[in-house]
């Protein structure tokens, strides 16, 4: 019975760490895209608040909306963000999980 539960348990964790992994989706447009779907997004930031402390809400060139907990300015930078796609009073949104510079 040990060595079953062994076993399984070695399973799962396999299969948890290929579903972390999978890459996420390319793409620019993201309003057709369901709820907590992982992409990457480019483009040039070209608005940037400060919502609270340590945390900012970021508009690329492309019209979508990132949503980061970044300390630097982005403004006026091409950035590729990795994250996944939330809903906020209607509007999709990118919650950051990753930002590179291009």
């Amino acid at each position: 019975m040990r060595r079953w539960a062994f076993v399984i348990f070695i399973v799962g964790i396999f299969l948890m760490f290929v579903f972390l992994n999978l890459s996420p989706v390319e793409t620019n447009e993201i309003a057709s895209l369901e709820l907590n779907t992982r992409v990457s997004v480019s483009g040039k930031v070209i608005g940037e608040r400060i919502i609270y402390a340590g945390t900012k809400i970021l508009e690329l060139d492309n019209g979508v909306i990132v949503l980061c907990e970044c300390g630097e300015s982005f403004k006026g930078k091409e950035i590729k963000v990795v994250g996944k796609v939330s809903d906020y009073e209607g509007t999709r949104q990118v919650v950051a999980e990753e930002i590179l510079f291009q």
